[in-house]
């Protein structure tokens, strides 16, 4: 079914209890008239953008007579520009008036909800029932700036495991794990399996390493083949100074949600790779690929000799 401006748009929940409400389409959005649209609600007087979802219907569609009074601005301008537009309308939570949420930089929510719903493995639709939202509306989320009517996001947020100040962006220039431990924390160690798990077959890890001035502790892109651990660096950088030192090497995470996270710790000798055919595949691969950039033409690997790990868990962890 497709608007115009000016329609008459009357939305009913299909769930009982739900109530109706009715507005007039203030924009179209899309060239074919399909959702989004922008709703000017009668009950509120806020305009919100409303995608049909599987709680709401739309139906009696009525073309309304020219007006001679002026129409009445949208309180929400069109979505071209980069300020706040809301969660789709749905009839048992009205989003005018509703506090919303917007991300630290316009984009970073949809990348970051899309990102975490990969991560987990799940479809859109799948997140999207879940939630409660209608497939199209989270589609829009995630390819589109857009403010979210915070309830929305909580729900979202719950159902990608994670906080609705992460999916904010919020917090990134601060260190993890500024929030208190869980009632009941669990510490138990990790089996050389299980660690080598956690370590996966990259991410970010930190080198120490003892110099003439005192011991230095980087981070480091890093790739796991063959039961070493692969970083490069620059020739004349200082992490350099590793080949033919003992050197240790961690890899943590944390889960300021859950209030979980884990350790591993590595020791061992770093040597460099001259293997021309083992190099040769590293520079095809680009791996591991550092994210500062620059010429990094120095392959570095440790074989673990030790390898422990940590992990904190909560009483009532389903894991355990």
């Amino acid at each position: 079914m497709r608007a115009a401006i000016g329609d008459r748009v009357i939305v009913e929940g299909t769930r009982p209890g739900v109530p109706r409400r009715d507005g007039k389409v203030t924009a179209l959005h899309r060239p074919d008239g399909e959702p989004p649209w922008e709703v000017l609600w009668s009950d509120t007087g806020h305009s919100t953008l409303f995608f049909p979802g599987p709680d709401s219907r739309l139906h009696h569609f009525t073309r309304q007579a020219p007006s001679r009074q002026a129409p009445r601005p949208s309180v929400r301008p069109h979505p071209s520009s980069k300020t706040e537009r809301s969660e789709q309308a749905r009839p048992e939570e009205p989003t005018g008036g509703q506090e919303q949420a917007m991300p630290s930089n316009p984009g970073d929510l949809g990348r970051r909800v899309a990102l975490r719903r990969e991560q987990l493995g799940l479809s859109r639709e799948q997140t999207a029932v879940r939630a409660g939202m209608a497939v199209r509306y989270l589609e829009y989320l995630e390819t589109s700036p857009t403010a979210v009517e915070r309830g929305a996001l909580a729900r979202l947020a719950a159902v990608l495991d994670t906080s609705v100040t992460q999916l904010l962006g919020g917090g990134l220039d601060l260190p993890p794990g500024r929030t208190s431990a869980a009632a009941h924390p669990v510490l138990e160690e990790l089996a050389r399996s299980e660690c080598w798990e956690r370590l996966s077959t990259d991410g970010v890890g930190r080198v120490a390493l003892g110099t003439a001035t005192g011991p230095i502790v980087l981070p480091v892109n890093y790739w796991v083949l063959d039961g070493t651990l692969i970083f490069r660096t620059a020739a004349d950088g200082p992490l350099a100074a590793t080949v033919g030192q003992r050197v240790a090497f961690e890899v943590d995470r944390i889960d300021e949600v859950l209030r979980t996270g884990w350790s591993v710790l590595a020791t061992g000798d770093a040597h460099r790779i001259d293997d021309r055919p083992a190099l040769a595949h590293l520079k095809q691969q680009d791996k591991p690929s550092p994210w500062a950039g620059g010429e990094r033409d120095l392959w570095v690997r440790i074989k673990p000799t030790e390898l422990s790990g940590r992990v904190i868990r909560t009483a009532d962890d389903p894991t355990r």
